[in-house]
This record gives C-alpha cells, sequence and structure tokens, in this order.
C-alpha cells in the first residue's frame, strides 16, 4: 500500500511538472445556486428514504446478541415487505433556513435517551459514537470507541440533527422539538471498559449539502453531497460557552438553529453572544445583568426599564436616554468598573433612571 502510495505520488509530480503554469487555462466553476441546489437534495433524499428501511424489527424485539446499531439496506428481493424510512413514524422533518434558503433535515429517532439525563441541544457538549457516510453507503468518518464533540462545531445538519434547537428564554414558536439524550448511568469492566445502560439515545440524520459542506467538502465526500449520520449518544453536558450564566442554548436570539447569525451578535463586535460574557458590550459583564441564585445558576433575566429588551441584551438598562458605558468608570488599564451612583439612592446610576 505504502509503494502504491509513493509510486502515485511520483506519477502526479512527473505530470505536475509536465504541465505549463498557465493561469489563462483556468477554468473557474462558478457555485451552484442554494435554492436549486436544496430542491435537489431533498428530492435525493427523498428517494433514499422511500427506498431504504432500517433493522427496525431488531429494535422492536431485540436478539440476544443485538448491538442497537441502525443498519440501512435497500427495499428489494427478500426485503421487498419492510416499511420504508419515509413512512417510518420515528422519521422527524425539520426545516432550516441557511443563507437564505430553506433546507431540509430528517431526523430518525429510533430512542430518545433514559429521560434522566438531559436531551441535548445543538449548542452542547456529547459523548457519542458515530458512523457517517454517503447515500451509496460509502463511510467516510467513524468513531472506534465514544468521543466527546463540542456540537457547534460541527457541520449544522449534524448538530441539529442530534441536539434540539429550542431557546427556552426565545418568544419564537419552536415545534420540531427533536433530541437525544444520555444513558441512565454506566458500569466499569474489570478490563477498564465502560458499559453504558441499555437506555442511550440512538438516532440518524440526514443531512442535505447545504446543512453540511456544499461545494467545499473534505476529500472523502463529493461537492454538493448529501450525507448520512448514525449516532449513539451516551452522555449530554449542558454548555454555557462564555461562562455568562446564559447556556448556549439561549444565546441563539433568532431560535433558528444557528449561532452565527448576525442576530446572535447584538453588538456587532465579531464575537457571537455565546462566546461574548458581555453580549451587550454595554461595560456590565453579562452575568452582572441577569438573576443567578447562590450557587451562579441562571434565574431569570432582568428588564429594568421595562422597554421589552433583557438588560444583558440593553446599551440603555434604565432608558434614560444616557447609554449604560456612560454611566458607569471603567478602568482602561485594569478592566476594573466602578459603579457610580450620583443621587446616592443605593442604585447604581445605569439602573436609576432619575439619578
Amino acid at each position: 500500500m505504502k509503494l502504491r502510495n509513493y509510486l502515485g505520488l511520483v506519477l502526479v509530480l512527473l505530470v505536475c511538472v509536465a504541465c505549463p503554469n498557465n493561469d489563462d487555462d483556468l477554468i473557474e466553476v462558478p457555485v451552484r445556486d442554494r435554492g436549486e441546489q436544496s430542491i435537489e437534495d431533498d428530492e435525493l433524499l427523498v428517494e433514499y428514504l422511500s427506498t431504504h428501511f432500517y433493522n427496525y424489527e431488531e429494535f422492536e424485539n431485540p436478539p440476544a446478541d443485538f448491538d442497537y446499531k441502525i443498519v440501512f439496506d435497500t427495499i428489494a428481493g427478500d426485503n421487498s415487505d419492510k416499511t420504508p424510512l419515509i413512512n417510518r413514524p420515528e422519521l422527524k422533518k425539520k426545516q432550516y433556513n441557511r443563507f437564505d434558503t430553506d433546507n431540509s433535515l430528517y431526523i430518525l429517532q429510533v430512542r430518545e435517551g433514559s429521560g434522566v439525563e438531559p436531551v441535548a441541544t445543538f449548542t452542547d457538549s456529547t459523548l457519542i459514537a458515530y458512523e457517517g457516510f454517503n447515500l451509496y453507503g460509502e463511510t467516510f468518518d467513524a468513531t472506534v470507541n465514544p468521543i466527546w464533540l463540542n456540537l457547534p462545531t460541527t457541520i449544522d445538519g449534524f448538530a441539529n440533527g442530534l441536539g434540539t434547537s429550542v431557546n427556552l428564554l426565545s418568544t419564537v414558536s419552536e415545534d420540531n422539538n427533536v433530541g437525544f439524550g444520555g444513558a441512565s448511568g454506566f458500569t466499569v469492566e474489570p478490563d477498564g471498559t465502560t458499559s453504558f445502560n441499555q437506555d442511550y439515545g440512538i438516532g440518524a440524520v440526514f443531512v442535505p449539502s447545504g446543512l453540511a459542506y456544499f461545494n467545499q467538502p473534505p476529500a472523502d465526500i463529493s461537492l454538493y453531497g448529501s450525507i448520512v449520520f448514525t449516532f449513539s449518544v451516551f452522555d449530554v453536558v449542558i454548555t454555557d460557552h462564555d461562562g455568562d450564566g446564559i447556556i448556549t442554548i439561549n444565546e441563539d436570539i433568532d431560535n433558528n438553529g444557528f449561532l452565527f447569525d448576525e442576530a446572535d451578535n447584538p453588538d456587532g463586535d465579531a464575537v457571537p453572544a455565546f462566546r461574548d460574557p458581555n453580549d451587550d458590550n454595554d461595560g456590565v459583564l453579562t452575568r452582572l445583568e441577569i438573576v443567578l441564585d447562590e450557587d451562579g445558576n441562571f434565574v431569570s433575566l432582568l428588564d429594568t426599564d421595562g422597554d421589552g429588551i433583557n438588560n444583558h441584551l440593553d446599551t440603555d438598562d434604565d432608558g434614560d436616554g444616557r447609554p449604560t458605558i456612560d454611566e458607569i468608570i471603567v478602568n482602561t488599564l485594569t478592566g476594573e468598573i466602578t459603579y457610580t451612583d450620583t443621587d446616592g439612592d443605593g442604585t447604581p446610576d445605569y439602573l436609576d433612571s432619575d439619578s
């Protein structure tokens, strides 16, 4: 194998040396229209879901040696009586708008999880095992053992397929509450391996290219390729990436399943809210503009001036016409903040409308 690779490299180098370097001969291939590609992707995914089934009978009546892994196969021959994926009640469809284009994501929720541990959101850290493959069944990525994945660092379709996108603080309606939880417990075996209770989340997600790699895929995925992941979720950690007291799912301000939109960066400082400890850049840290309990856990939001904009997103917290940043004193060398109280009533100026 190494010799074959080496000879191939030599041939490539020889061809490169023999070819003239003429940039005028390069042909720039235009990027496909996202709307047209979305339609094509959905047609391919629906065709796959209509002609394939998964081993649902094994999940319904598990054999003694069942490994609880999802396996897909074509509906044909001895399998001609199987129920296609498209008709399974476990299959859910979610719509996401990315780059001004609607994309359909299909999620197979075989088992949600134990119900004891929290259900993952698309913003959390999860201990999972997974396999990724194309619509021809060719594997391009897989884990041998469970690994921790920070879902916001993965492709949009994978993160939103595995985790719910419900922002608990948002007033935006969201009825696609599909997510997976971990196991209720685990056992450390004598050989040092870990066995999880047989109630962890199991599922699959069918991802259109618009929620995957589109025109910039890695080498083992085709251009504009729709892909599939099967996965098992063993543990979930609800995440607060910036430590500001607001968990990351609740910093998806427009509640659309993405963290990097313009709406999710309210102060426009190039740092999205979930990474920004001062979401409105008013000089007062976000965790000081919300209510936390004595253990530092989130309790509620604040809206001092009642204008419908919560303090951590409001640059004028008391609505007196003076920006909050002008009603505090910030030491530019140390970053230390002094909260002035001009009228001495015990309420700092930035929260006092008649200071």
